[in-house]
C-alpha cells in the first residue's frame, strides 16, 4: 500500500473549505440547473466580473465538491497542484491505496513530468469527483497555466472540472468548445433578473415600490454586488429615491460611492477594525486582534458576517472570514489615505503573527512591506532550512530576492542560507561570493547558532562537490556539534542531510565502506522523518555505491527505490535520480543487458544536466565511452570522452583516479581503432599512476603489439593496485589469463581464470569476459573441459558468445597483401616467441619487427597477435590447427 503523500502544510487550510453561502442568497433556480447540467462535459468555466456571484453559484449548485480558493501565492506550480492534492484528499475523494495518494507537487525540475502522473492517477480514482478552481483568473505564470491546459485537455471521465474567473483565461478554451467538452456560464447569465433583484432587496430587509426596484434594476444591471451593496446602504434611509436616483451603475461609482456610504456610517471603533483588518487577504480573531489590539476580533468578524454581504465566512468553523473582494480594494485604498504613518507598524504585526505561525512567505512579504528589513531578515533565517531539507533551495533565493542586495551582503546568515541554495544547484562562482560575505560574523544567540550551523552546511556542500571528504567530515563534525547543543524539530533532517551529503563525498572520494555507511544511515534517517526528497537523493547515491563496490549482485535494489519513490511523488525528472539510473545502466551492462542500459544511461545523462556535478558527469561519460567500444565504435567513445573533457576543464576539481581512468579508456578506444602510437603516447601520460585500471589498459597495448610477456609481467603487478570499482579486478584477471596463454603458460592461464570466474560469480560481472573475444571462449572451453567450480557461469558465458556468433562466416579477402618480409614475421605468430625473439631469429631489431607487426595488422583489420593468427587462417595465409 502506497504512504501517503508528505504535502507542505498550506498557508491557509480555510482555501479548501466551500465558501458558505453569503447573508441574503437569493435561490436561482435556471443557474442551478445550468451549472449542475454542465457537469455532463469535463469542464465548466463560470466567468464573470468581481462581486457576479460566481462563488456563490457554484457553492450552491455543487454538492461533495474538492474546493480550491486560489490565491496570487498560488501562482507557482508546486503550491498550485499541492492545494489541488490537498483539496482532493480533504474531500475524501482519494483511498489510501491510489496512485493519487502517493503523489506529492512536482518540485523544481520535475514539474514537465508531473502533469501525465497526475492525469494518470486521476483516472484510476474509484468514484468521480468535481474540482473547483476558483479565482482561476489569479494565476498568469507560464508554468502554471501550461500545466493547467494539460489537465483541460486530458481530463478523465473520474473528474469534473469546474473554474471561476473574472475574465477568460489564457487557457486552450477554444479547443474545448470545439471539442464540445465545455460548459459556460457568462455575466450575461449571472446577472440578475428583476424578479431576483426583488427577492434580493426583500431578503435584505427592504420593501421598495416597484418602480424604485426596477431603476435600481436597471443601474445595476443585475450586478449582484452593486445590488447586494446599494441593498445596505439602503437599510434604514428615510430618502431611498433620492438614494436610487443618484446611483450609478458603473463599477468605479458603485465602488466610491458605496464605500462612502457604508463605510462612514459605521461607527468610528468598527470603521477602524475595517481599516486595519483589510491589509490582509483573509483574517481571523487572533490576526484581527494583532492587527487592532483588540481582543474582541472573532465576535466582531462574527457579527458582520451575519449582518452584513461584506464579510464573507471562508470555513465551516466560523473562524476564518474574508472581505468582498472589491470592498477589500476599496477598504485598502482608504486605509493607504487615512493610515499612512501607521501601515508599516501594521504590516510588521502582521509579519510577526505569521512568522509565529510558520508562515514564511505572508510573513515575508509583509514585513518587506513594512519596511522592516531586520524583521525580513529574522523570518528567513528562521525558515529557509526547513525549505532546503524539503528540496526547495530555490524557493530561499526567491525569498531573499524580496530584500535589497545591500542588506544580504551585510547579513552573514542569509549570506550562508544563499551559498548552500547555491551549492544545492551546482553554482560554485555563486556559492564562493556568498561565502566571502558570510565569513567573520559577529551574531547573537541565537542567530548566531543558526550562522553556525548554515556556515558548516555551506562547508559540507562545498566539500561535497570537491570531493574532499577529510573537509566534509570536519564540516559535518562542526555542523552536528553545533547541533547537539540544542534541541528542535529540525534536528532530524539535519542529520538526515548531513549523513547523505557525507556519503556522497566518501563516494566521490573513494571510500566505498564510508559512504555505504553513511548513505544507510541517511536512508533510514530520511525515512524515518518522511523526508523523501533526501531520500531520493541518498537512494541514488547508495544505488551507484553498490554496483561500485559489488557489482550486478546487488540485491538491495536502491536504484529501483529512489526512481520508484521519485515516480510516486511526481519526481521522476529529479536531477538525484541520475545517480540511480547511471547505476541501473552499469548493472544492465556488465550483466549483459545493453538495451536496459542504453536506456537508463539516457535517461540519466537528460536529468544529470540540472545538476551540474562533475564527479557525475564523469561517471556517466566514462560508461557512455565504454559502451560505444562494446558495441563497436571506439571512435564514438573517444568523442564522448572528449565532450566531457571540454565541458568540465574549468568546472570544480577533478576525482582522485579521473585521470588515469580517462586515459586508461582513452588507450582502449584507440587500441580498438587500431592506433596503437597514439594509445602508447596516451597511457605514458599516467605510467605513475597506481591504479589497476592503467596497467590493465598497458597490458592491451602489449598484448596488441605482440608482447604478451610484458603483459604479463605488467598484469601481475597491477594485481596488488587499488581498483575503482569492482569490474577491474575481474576484468585484469580475466586479461591476464589470455596474457598468460598467449605466452605459453597455460597451467597459470587456467589458474587465473578461475579467480576470475571466482569473483564473476560473486557480483555477476559478465562483460569483461565476453569483450575479449574467441581467446577467452577457447579458454572457458578448456576451463569446462579440465573442471572447473563455476561450471555454471561459464556455461552461461559459452551461450552468450554462440548468441554473439554470427550464423554464417564470411572471410573478405585482403585488400592488400602482405610482404615477404611482412608473411616471414606472420608464421612465427602462433607460437610462443616475444617479439624480441622474433627479431633474433630474423636478424632484425625488435623495433622493426614491431613496424611489421602494425602493418599486418592493419591488412588483416585486426588489433591484436592472436586475432591476426585467427584471421590468417582463415585466409590459409596459415596453416590450421591440428
Amino acid at each position: 500500500m502506497s504512504s501517503p503523500a508528505v504535502r507542505r502544510a498550506p498557508a491557509l487550510v480555510t482555501q479548501f473549505a466551500v465558501p458558505p453561502l453569503p447573508f441574503g442568497m437569493v435561490d436561482r433556480p435556471r443557474l442551478t440547473e445550468r451549472l449542475r447540467s454542465g457537469l455532463s462535459e469535463p469542464v465548466t468555466l463560470v466567468c464573470a466580473p468581481a462581486g457576479s456571484g460566481k462563488t456563490a453559484l457554484v457553492a450552491a449548485s455543487v454538492e461533495r465538491a474538492a474546493w480550491v480558493t486560489l490565491e496570487p501565492t498560488d501562482d507557482e506550480p508546486g503550491r498550485l497542484w499541492d492545494a489541488v492534492l490537498t483539496a482532493l484528499e480533504l474531500a475524501g475523494a482519494v483511498p489510501s491505496d491510489s496512485a493519487l495518494a502517493g503523489l506529492a507537487a512536482p518540485v523544481r525540475e520535475s514539474r514537465d513530468a508531473f502533469m501525465p502522473l497526475l492525469v494518470n492517477a486521476l483516472a484510476t480514482l474509484p468514484e468521480p469527483v468535481v474540482l473547483v478552481l476558483d479565482d482561476v483568473h489569479v494565476l498568469r505564470s507560464r508554468e502554471c497555466l501550461t500545466q493547467l491546459s494539460f489537465l483541460l485537455l486530458h481530463t478523465p471521465d473520474t473528474v469534473r472540472l469546474v473554474m471561476t474567473a473574472r475574465s477568460d483565461p489564457p487557457l486552450p478554451l477554444h479547443v474545448l468548445r470545439v471539442r464540445g467538452r465545455l460548459a459556460e456560464i457568462r455575466a450575461t447569465d449571472l446577472a440578475f433578473t428583476l424578479d431576483e433583484s426583488r427577492e434580493l432587496l426583500q431578503a435584505h430587509g427592504l420593501e421598495l415600490h416597484e418602480e424604485l426596484i426596477t431603476a435600481l434594476h436597471g443601474r445595476t444591471e443585475g450586478w449582484g454586488a452593486g445590488l447586494r451593496l446599494a441593498a445596505l446602504s439602503l437599510q434604514g434611509r428615510e430618502d431611498p429615491e433620492t438614494f436610487v436616483a443618484d446611483f450609478a451603475g458603473d463599477d468605479r461609482v458603485v465602488g466610491d460611492y458605496l464605500l462612502a456610504e457604508v463605510l462612514d456610517r459605521q461607527p468610528p471603533k468598527l470603521r477602524a477594525f475595517l481599516l486595519r483588518t483589510s491589509l490582509v487577504d483573509r483574517i481571523c480573531g487572533s490576526l484581527a486582534d494583532a492587527l487592532t489590539n483588540d481582543g474582541h476580533g472573532a465576535d466582531t468578524l462574527a457579527t458582520l458576517e451575519r449582518t452584513n454581504g461584506f464579510v464573507l465566512g471562508v470555513d465551516g468553523h466560523r473562524e476564518w472570514f474574508r472581505y468582498h473582494r472589491l470592498f477589500a480594494k476599496l477598504l485598502r485604498t482608504r486605509a493607504q489615505r487615512e493610515l499612512h504613518a501607521e501601515l508599516p507598524k501594521l504590516h510588521a504585526r502582521a509579519a510577526r503573527w505569521y512568522a509565529e505561525r510558520g508562515g514564511c512567505v505572508d510573513a515575508l512579504e509583509h514585513a518587506v512591506l513594512a519596511g522592516d528589513h531586520d524583521l525580513a531578515v529574522e523570518v528567513v533565517a528562521g525558515h529557509w532550512f526547513d525549505l532546503y531539507v524539503h528540496g526547495d533551495a530555490a524557493a530561499v533565493r526567491r525569498l531573499l530576492a524580496k530584500l535589497p542586495p545591500e542588506r544580504l551582503e551585510r547579513d552573514a546568515e542569509l549570506s550562508a542560507a544563499l551559498a548552500c541554495a547555491a551549492l544545492d544547484v551546482g553554482d560554485t562562482d555563486s556559492a564562493e561570493l556568498h561565502i566571502a560575505h558570510a565569513e567573520h560574523a559577529d551574531l547573537p544567540e541565537p542567530r548566531r547558532r543558526r550562522y553556525l550551523e548554515a556556515m558548516a552546511l555551506a562547508g559540507l556542500g562545498t566539500a561535497r562537490l570537491e570531493g574532499d571528504f577529510d573537509a566534509a567530515l570536519r564540516a559535518a563534525d562542526d555542523l552536528l556539534a553545533e547541533a547537539a547543543t540544542h534541541t528542535g524539530d529540525d534536528d532530524g533532517a539535519r542529520e538526515a542531510l548531513v549523513h547523505a551529503m557525507l556519503g556522497e563525498t566518501a563516494l566521490w572520494a573513494h571510500d566505498l565502506p564510508r559512504a555505504g555507511e553513511e548513505l544507510r544511515r541517511a536512508v533510514a534517517s530520511a525515512r524515518a522523518h518522511r523526508l523523501d526528497y533526501v531520500a531520493v537523493s541518498a537512494l541514488s547515491y547508495l544505488a551507484l555505491h553498490d554496483v561500485m563496490m559489488y557489482g550486478p549482485a546487488d540485491e538491495h535494489g536502491h536504484g529501483r527505490q529512489a526512481i520508484e519513490l521519485a515516480e510516486r511523488r511526481g519526481w521522476s525528472q529529479l536531477p538525484q535520480t541520475a545517480c540511480a539510473h547511471t547505476a541501473l545502466a552499469l548493472h544492465a551492462f556488465y550483466d549483459l543487458q545493453p538495451q536496459q542500459a542504453a536506456e537508463h544511461l539516457e535517461l540519466a545523462k537528460v536529468v544529470a544536466r540540472q545538476l551540474r556535478r562533475r564527479h557525475l558527469d564523469f561517471v556517466i561519460s566514462h560508461l557512455d565511452a565504454r559502451m560505444h567500444g562494446a558495441a563497436g565504435a571506439p571512435r564514438d567513445g573517444l568523442r564522448a570522452l572528449e565532450d566531457y573533457e571540454a565541458l568540465n576543464r574549468h568546472r570544480g576539481p577533478r576525482l582522485e583516479h579521473e585521470l588515469a581512468s580517462v586515459a586508461a579508456m582513452r588507450a582502449r578506444l584507440l587500441i580498438q581503432a587500431g592506433e596503437l602510437e597514439e594509445a602508447a603516447a596516451t597511457l605514458k601520460l599516467v605510467e605513475d599512476e597506481p591504479w589497476m585500471a592503467v596497467g590493465s589498459a598497458a597490458a592491451r597495448l602489449a598484448l596488441a603489439v605482440g608482447e604478451p610477456a610484458d603483459a604479463v609481467e605488467l598484469l601481475e603487478a597491477t594485481l596488488s593496485h587499488p581498483a575503482v570499482h569492482a569490474v577491474t579486478p575481474v576484468e585484469t584477471r580475466a586479461l591476464l589469463a589470455i596474457a598468460l596463454a598467449e605466452n605459453g603458460e597455460p597451467l597459470k592461464a587456467t589458474r587465473m581464470l578461475e579467480q576470475a570466474l571466482t569473483l564473476a560469480e560473486a557480483n555477476r560481472h559478465r562483460w569483461p569476459f565476453l569483450e575479449l573475444g574467441r581467446p577467452m571462449e577457447e579458454l572457458l572451453r578448456h576451463q569446462i573441459r579440465a573442471g572447473t567450480a563455476h561450471r555454471a557461469i561459464v556455461g552461461e558465458l559459452l551461450d552468450a558468445f554462440a548468441d554473439r556468433a554470427p550464423a554464417t562466416r564470411h572471410v573478405a579477402p585482403l585488400l592488400e597483401p602482405l610482404s615477404e618480409r611482412e608473411q616471414a614475421i606472420l608464421r612465427y605468430l602462433p607460437t610462443a616467441l616475444s617479439n624480441r625473439e622474433i627479431a633474433a631469429e630474423l636478424f632484425v631489431t625488435t623495433n622493426t619487427v614491431k613496424t611489421h607487426l602494425r602493418s599486418i595488422y592493419r591488412k588483416l583489420d585486426v588489433a591484436r597477435r592472436r586475432e591476426a593468427v585467427e584471421r590468417a587462417r582463415d585466409l590459409r595465409l596459415l596453416s590450421s590447427r591440428r
